[in-house]
């Protein structure tokens, strides 16, 4: 039917979506909207004009390119399509960087060419610029999987630089041997011992002011999406060379030292690696920092943690070859294992993931309807359908990503960030290269599922925490099954639910209505997690979650729940984290409040005054830094979208 203008009613209902977006952004109507993304300030103009162009591609993606199954699913909230404003271009999600590789050869930036660097502060820089020009080739997190061994070098070439200048300045003469100029050199520290000092604490003063440097580029170098910080995540911790210790020991000083007012960096959110023989045990030789980022992480809430011996992740390791340690993207995100050979971290990613709504099915099969019995058959069956759906949805989009040029994601193939870019014209198509990327189906609500089927949630009923594990285990196997079916690697993940929270839950109420321990509350729980308002010790929180992690191959993240105490009981710190390491947890964190009184900048619990100047948070604000996945994000009470901001009041802590 066409109206009297000759516009049909279908383009009428289509032009009054796109107006209606436009309109709702640049008056401020879906604060939900512009707060979906914490990172970034929807609310400012810069950030208004990236939603813009983001709702508007998500429209576009809607009506021409997703598949109709797909969108079905998505319109009836039993799926969630991650990223929707990049599907129809065809850009990728995460990637961990080759820095060596970068470092070493010197790169592009499309703009002008970068020699390799000659010291440690240049280094530094250069990571930051990188982590810039990557950003800009995708949309998720960037991210270095051993950040001291690609920098080691540089502090070796700081060293040569600064012993150099100790000769002339101490008129000692120089060895014979060039090569003998090393800072774990006990010959030259003997022979040549004034400039040999003179040389480490020149390094060391360098090392630290270039991490400082690193930090403070990456808080605010806002260059994503009009106005928004990349996520840049860093892990570190095995590199027992001198050079290496040096860094992270410089990395974690200057973390605890903050920004510029001593505030605590957002980014880059930091991974300590752990793993036995190098730093788990006072024996270890970096023992000493793995208690000193346990001290950094009582003050600034990470680094988090990463278990290398997790026999998930050490059927990967390699001692001799640091890319084959596990280590994630601040999220979650894991990209370890590759079924066709390559399996380390650097030069690939995750290519995208969607997300099934597990509390949707269960309140459909569930006792919460009157029944006196589940229909677990029934709910297996749906289950199965919406797997397919978002795998094929996933297959989907892997051809767009495919079939685009290399030229489209010009620096991360030109400069081989993604491993074989390099090798490719301009215009051939990058999917050789991305086949060793991932396809992620993930999963959010297990806990809110199980108490719509059975009554229970999984850490309130052994058998229904059974009953838990074999579902996520049965959607593992179907994952396994198709990346044999399809020759790509398709993974589970236990999806990082920052904007969705909310969505999904908002959507079922409406249709089911405020059903207890279900839809009652704003969001849905993370993933596989224990809620956050069900109170239980630590230890059983770790011991229930850490069977998880396994079976989601794309990545898992626990945590648990402190109160402020923690900077002065660094003991009970260690032996949760070690607690964690110890039940397998793949990657872990403890979360533990971080308040800034806007006037006095005393860190620490605040609760409506200020417990050293005495300032009211109503004359002045105060900061509340809280985690979200598990990234860091600033005050939560202004970034967070309600359903997230929902679920902080609702945390308990965990003893």
């Amino acid at each position: 039917m066409e109206t009297r203008s000759g516009v049909s009613e279908e383009e009428e209902q289509m032009l009054r979506e796109v107006s209606g977006l436009g309109h709702d952004i640049t008056e401020s109507l879906n604060v939900e909207m512009l707060r979906e993304n914490a990172n970034l300030n929807g609310e400012s103009f810069s950030g208004k004009i990236g939603k813009f162009g983001s709702e508007y591609a998500k429209w576009y993606a809607r009506y021409y390119i997703v598949p109709e199954k797909l969108m079905t699913a998505v319109d009836h909230n039993d799926l969630y399509v991650h990223d929707l404003d990049q599907y129809a271009v065809g850009s990728t999600n995460c990637i961990f960087i080759p820095f060596d590789k970068l470092l070493a050869r010197g790169f592009s930036t499309g703009s002008g060419s970068v020699r390799t660097p000659q010291s440690i502060s240049t280094a530094m820089a250069l990571v930051a610029i990188i982590f810039q020009c990557q950003q800009n080739s995708q949309y998720g997190g960037v991210s270095g999987s051993k950040l001291d061994h690609d920098l080691a070098p540089y502090i070796a070439k700081s060293f040569a630089k600064h012993f150099h200048k100790g000769v002339l300045y101490f008129d000692e003469n120089l060895p014979l041997e060039e090569h003998n100029i090393t800072l774990g050199s006990l010959t030259l520290c003997n022979s040549h011992p004034r400039s040999y000092s003179f040389a480490v604490q020149e390094t060391k003063i360098e090392c630290l002011q270039a991490a400082e440097s690193l930090i403070h580029n990456l808080n605010t170098m806002s260059s994503r999406a009009g106005g928004q910080i990349p996520f840049t995540s860093i892990n570190y911790g095995t590199c027992t060379s001198l050079e290496g210790q040096m860094i992270i020991d410089s990395l974690l000083s200057a973390t605890m030292n903050g920004l510029g007012s001593g505030e605590t960096p957002v980014f880059p959110i930091q991974i300590f690696k752990c793993k036995r023989g190098v730093n788990q045990s006072p024996e270890d030789p970096n023992y000493d920092l793995f208690l000193k980022a346990v001290e950094c992480s009582t003050k600034r809430l990470y680094p988090n943690f990463a278990n290398l011996d997790a026999p998930f992740n050490l059927q990967y390791y390699d001692p001799t070859d640091p890319n084959t340690e596990f280590a994630t993207m601040g999220c979650r995100t894991r990209v370890l294992a590759d079924r066709h050979g390559r399996n380390r971290l650097s030069g690939k990613g995750n290519l995208s993931f969607n997300t099934i709504n597990l509390v949707k099915l269960g309140i459909k099969h569930g006792i919460v309807n009157g029944r006196t019995v589940p229909h677990e058959v029934d709910f297996q069956r749906d289950l199965y359908h919406f797997l397919d759906i978002a795998l094929n949805g996933l297959l989907h989009r892997y051809k767009i990503q495919a079939r685009q040029p290399a030229k489209a994601s010009d620096f991360m193939m030109r400069e081989g960030v993604w491993e074989g870019g390099e090798l490719l014209d301009s215009d051939e198509s990058v999917e050789e290269c991305l086949k060793h990327g991932s396809l992620s189906i993930g999963f959010i609500g297990l806990a809110e599922c199980m108490k719509a089927m059975y009554g229970k949630h999984h850490a309130e009923s052994e058998e229904v925490y059974a009953t838990a594990l074999e579902l996520i285990s049965s959607m593992r196997r179907y994952c396994d099954m198709k990346s044999e079916e399809h020759d790509l690697n398709i993974t589970l993940m236990a999806t990082p639910a920052e904007g969705l929270s909310g969505k999904f839950t908002k959507k079922d109420r409406e249709v089911f209505g405020s059903i207890p321990g279900v839809t009652d509350r704003e969001y849905y729980t993370n993933s596989f997690h224990v809620p956050v308002y069900y109170n239980l010790p630590a230890a059983r929180k770790i011991s229930l979650e850490a069977p998880f992690h396994e079976l989601c191959n794309a990545g898992a993240i626990s945590y648990i729940e402190l109160d402020g105490n923690v900077r002065s009981n660094q003991t009970a710190f260690l032996k949760i984290v070690q607690y964690a390491l110890s039940q397998n947890i793949s990657y872990f964190s403890i979360n533990h409040p971080i308040d800034r009184c806007g006037s006095c900048h005393y860190e620490g619990i605040i609760g409506d005054t200020c417990p050293i100047c005495g300032t009211k948070e109503t004359d002045v604000p105060m900061y509340r830094l809280r985690r979200v996945t598990g990234y860091l994000t600033g005050d939560y009470q202004t970034r967070f979208n309600a359903a997230k901001q929902a679920e902080v009041r609702d945390r308990v802590k965990h003893r």
